[in-house]
């Protein structure tokens, strides 16, 4: 586990389900760019485990295809299901998932995708950014 934040942590971390470090490490750089706190879940069962123990999580970042007996479409539904207040993101370039198959306040975000696009998408969720509608490519709908 892995937790990078900026001096005094941030309220809104990302929890980033991301096996693979380099992903994870250029994600969680434009996450402290734009003022967030990323932490690093290698999989499914770890993520559960951290939002388990961290209140200061506020959204869940997740592909599709993840390792491990959980995937990222069934960690989003247990996410909601135990931390409703929790906003998510799900991605993939292969599975195109529809908004109205996918539980409240969470989105899916096709790859491939800017690290602006991501941010906005973060940034609406968490109420960071009222001005941000839910049009156009970053909120599925």
């Amino acid at each position: 586990m892995k937790q990078e934040s900026l001096d005094p942590e941030p309220a809104d971390a990302i929890l980033v389900v991301e096996p693979d470090i380099e992903l994870y490490s250029h994600m969680a750089a434009q996450i402290r760019s734009a003022g967030l706190s990323a932490i690093s879940a290698r999989n499914a069962a770890e993520a559960l485990g951290l939002l388990g123990q961290r209140a200061d999580i506020a959204l869940v970042f997740t592909a599709v295809n993840m390792p491990g007996l959980i995937d990222g479409v069934a960690l989003a539904v247990r996410v909601h299901r135990e931390r409703p207040d929790l906003a998510i993101v799900i991605t993939s370039a292969v599975v195109n998932l529809r908004q109205s198959t996918l539980p409240r306040r969470c989105r899916f975000l096709r790859k491939p995708y800017g690290p602006e696009e991501a941010i906005k998408c973060f940034r609406f969720l968490l109420d960071l950014d009222p001005a941000i509608s839910q049009g156009g490519s970053t909120v599925a709908d």
